[in-house]
């Protein structure tokens, strides 16, 4: 045997090998097709008898630590099939144009799963507690999923290194039971309006399961950032999860979601452009072209590259400026890449013809068009004689091609032309950039980069030089991994049932201090949950509790609220002495026995709000039962007596129209409730006024927090991030910790500014059930008990 690495993944492969530096690395793939030795016949791996797999599995694992996946004949129906014919087109922006009878993608769809499956079952089975697995590409979006289900405490990452398109083009993908068409076809006119509200969700179970086997993963790596925002785009759209500025919330686990540019090996590229066969090539392309500016390109045949784009563009060169007729050759390289390209490739060839018919003569030849691999050194050769490095792909997960041209310039500094639409663009500032599309716009590129200054070329080089040099493959593996690893900690933290308040600790606790700091959330935690917000009225024990504890002067208590100002002071202020209140989830505040409210958004722009309103009342008229509530510093749109289902698929819709709209471009975040979607300033929550009351009470030496959801969650946080601050060397004190420990524990050291005296002790309590995802280590079930 012998073994030798696929050509096209050297990034990849440079950044895999880089982690064996730092980390034991095993590498788990497909063998691909087995060629046999001296000929072009290869032998599917599912042929292979057990002795030859037996031998080829030692081989592997002595050479690198690879783990081998003979597949079955299904991995045609896999890659050649889902991934290539459905899964590329959609994420590269293609819809598909023809229509079929859907057997064909039923069917691949079942083995796309199928390879998923043997793969996650093959990871399983190679996995040894305390191991992190990296998942790549879009061939493999199921895994992480079916892996959470047989190792759910496993470090999962997932990295996607195709583009990911936006919501509207990923909604596209369709159903994997394709007679579900045919039926409503036929039947659609007769469907009650209540199944028609369902039946879309019926034709996206591909799409669905896609993205719901992507957020297995504890941690989702793009290219860059608009893909990531696709990705947490679509999640919202397609599955109606809740979404924050790094992430997703999936079932009530954050998977985060986050961009790592990969980069390329150069220390290879550098060996690889110095090779004695590089030079001799060199000097014969430009003798071929002597007293001629070249330029390069060099792209696989495929729609999505821009090939024929590029020459639309050359030929509009030629046109507008003449004076470069005969001066100028376009060296174009397409390699031929897998599936049916030839009415590309017919068009390429009458493109190329007209051009060299149009400007070309006897002696001269404007555009050499060459459909075939070649070789390494050619490589090298090309990118380093060239006068203007030319990529105009329409739409590329990255384009390595970029980065290594950069490489080979580094003596000559001729300037990268490089499309708007490549992942790298957005690294690739000091580049010239352009819109494929636009013709006129890249002939003036070409025109600009011809007649550059070497000032300016050597300028553009350095900034292109240096981020090539420091954003290597191997920190982009290294980035990826250290990512995957402070994420999974960090989500270790809500990963564990939470245990039930230990009540004899709690009062023991109680009574051995000497000044308490009480934060208790209002609806859903000291009152139930209830169809009207204004029906939630306090109820006489809780009021009587809440006087019992304001009277003894070592308490010190808050109610930290969603309501309103005006609410807070009818039902608890006018009602209970000696009670701190805050309302609008922090925006406002009335300290003990103050008679006036403070505002802490006083200096915060609020022009939002009628943006946000307008929003609110449009869907509002639109899903009867819903109503919108307005406060002095957020808005909240309410739909708890709407359409359980209808008013769920409303919501996702406002909630995407709002990040759209309101989100991306004000410092405001969405807080999605219990049937409700809150809009407010992001600077300010429960958690910021938790720790401001910290630190007006040096003295206190036992806390008590208790909330029921999202936003109180924030207080839970604020609190658990000031221990980690604290005591960065000590356990995390987690929901999974035993009762002992996670009752009481130091909070703050001697010299924290905000409680300099003592150790405090910490109840923090969320009303749920155990299995809920929170970063309080105690829970009780409802209300009632808070009570």
């Amino acid at each position: 045997w012998t073994v030798v690495e696929r050509r096209g993944h050297a990034a990849l492969y440079a950044g895999v090998h880089s982690l064996g530096q730092s980390w034991e690395t095993i590498h788990i793939g497909w063998t691909g097709p087995i060629r046999v030795k001296g000929t072009k016949k290869t032998i599917p791996p599912h042929e292979m008898t057990d002795e030859d797999k037996s031998a080829l599995q030692k081989l592997l694992w002595e050479t690198g630590h690879i783990v081998p996946i003979f597949l079955d004949n299904k991995s045609h129906g896999h890659y050649e099939g889902y991934c290539k014919e459905v899964l590329w087109p959609l994420f590269h922006y293609v819809v598909w144009s023809d229509s079929t009878n859907g057997q064909a993608e039923k069917k691949n769809w079942a083995d796309y799963v199928a390879v998923n499956r043997q793969f996650a079952d093959t990871i399983i089975k190679t996995y040894r507690q305390g191991d992190t697995i990296c998942i790549h590409d879009y061939h493999l979006l199921l895994v992480p999923e079916m892996l959470r289900a047989s190792i759910p405490d496993a470090p999962v990452g997932l990295f996607f290194h195709a583009t990911f398109p936006s919501s509207e083009i990923f909604r596209c993908l369709t159903s994997k039971e394709p007679f579900i068409y045919l039926f409503i076809y036929f039947v659609q006119d007769y469907l009650t309006a209540q199944f028609i509200n369902h039946y879309p969700t019926i034709l996206c179970i591909a799409r669905n399961e896609i993205l719901q086997g992507m957020l297995g993963a504890n941690l989702v790596g793009f290219q860059t950032y608009s893909y990531a925002r696709h990705f947490i785009s679509s999640s919202t759209r397609v599955l109606g999860c809740e979404s924050t500025q790094v992430g997703v919330n999936s079932n009530g686990q954050i998977v985060s979601v986050g961009a790592f540019p990969i980069g390329i090996d150069v220390e290879r590229v550098h060996t690889f452009r110095q090779q004695p066969g590089v030079e001799p090539k060199m000097n014969a392309i430009r003798d071929m072209y002597a007293g001629k500016k070249i330029i390069i390109g060099r792209d696989k045949l495929d729609s999505t590259k821009g090939v024929l784009q590029k020459l639309h563009a050359f030929e509009k060169f030629l046109a507008i400026y003449p004076e470069w007729r005969n001066k100028v050759v376009l060296i174009q390289v397409a390699t031929p890449t897998f599936g049916d390209h030839s009415k590309l490739e017919t068009k390429v060839s009458e493109t190329v013809s007209h051009i060299n018919g149009l400007f070309g003569s006897l002696e001269f030849t404007p555009v050499h068009y060459y459909h075939q691999d070649i070789d390494r050194d050619e490589y090298y050769a090309l990118l380093s004689v060239a006068d203007a490095g030319l990529i105009t792909c329409v739409r590329d997960g990255m384009n390595t091609t970029s980065f290594e041209y950069i490489i080979c310039q580094h003596k000559t500094h001729s300037p990268l032309i490089l499309s708007e639409f490549a992942g790298t663009a957005g690294s690739l500032s000091a580049a010239i950039l352009v819109n494929p599309w636009d013709y006129a716009g890249v002939a003036k590129a070409l025109n600009d980069a011809l007649i550059m200054s070497p000032e300016e070329k050597l300028s553009r080089h350095g900034q292109l030089y240096k981020h090539v040099t420091n954003h290597t493959a191997s920190f982009w593996a290294h980035s990826f991994v250290k990512g995957l690893v402070s994420c999974t900690e960090e989500q270790s933290l809500q990963s564990h049932s939470t245990p039930a308040l230990n009540v004899d600790a709690l009062k023991s606790t109680y009574i051995g201090s000497k000044k308490r700091l009480m934060f208790f959330d209002y609806d859903g935690t000291l009152t139930p949950i209830v169809s009207l917000p204004s029906d939630a009225k306090p109820s006489n024990d809780m009021l009587t509790s809440l006087r019992v504890l304001c009277q003894n002067p070592l308490n010190v208590v808050w109610i930290i609220s969603g309501r309103d100002q005006a609410t807070l002071d009818e039902w608890i202020g006018s009602k209970v002495d000696n009670i701190g209140l805050s309302a609008e989830h922090g925006c406002y505040i009335k300290p003990p026995g103050a008679e006036k409210w403070t505002s802490i958004v006083s200096n915060v722009d609020m022009s939002w709000k009628q943006d946000v309103a307008e929003i609110f009342e449009y869907y509002t008229e639109r899903t009867q039962g819903s109503m919108v509530e307005y406060k002095k510093s957020s808005i909240t749109w309410h739909y708890r007596n709407a359409d359980a289902t209808y008013g769920a698929f409303q919501a996702k819709e406002c909630q995407n129209h709002l990040e759209n709209a309101i989100v991306s471009k004000l410092p405001v975040e969405i807080l999605v409730g219990k049937k409700n979607l809150e809009v407010r300033p992001m600077a300010i929550n429960k958690g910021e006024i938790v720790k401001r009351i910290l630190s007006q009470n040096p003295d206190a030496d036992m806390v008590i927090c208790a909330g029921d959801d999202k936003t109180d969650e924030d207080m839970f946080r604020m609190l658990s991030n000031i221990h980690q601050q604290t005591f960065p060397g000590s356990a995390p004190v987690s929901p999974h910790d035993p009762p002992s420990r996670s009752s009481s524990f130091s909070l703050l050291p001697p010299q924290s500014p905000l409680l300099p005296e003592k150790a405090v002790s910490l109840f923090s309590i969320t009303v749920g059930p155990p299995e809920k995802k929170t970063m309080a280590n105690w829970h009780v079930d409802s209300s009632s008990e808070v009570v």
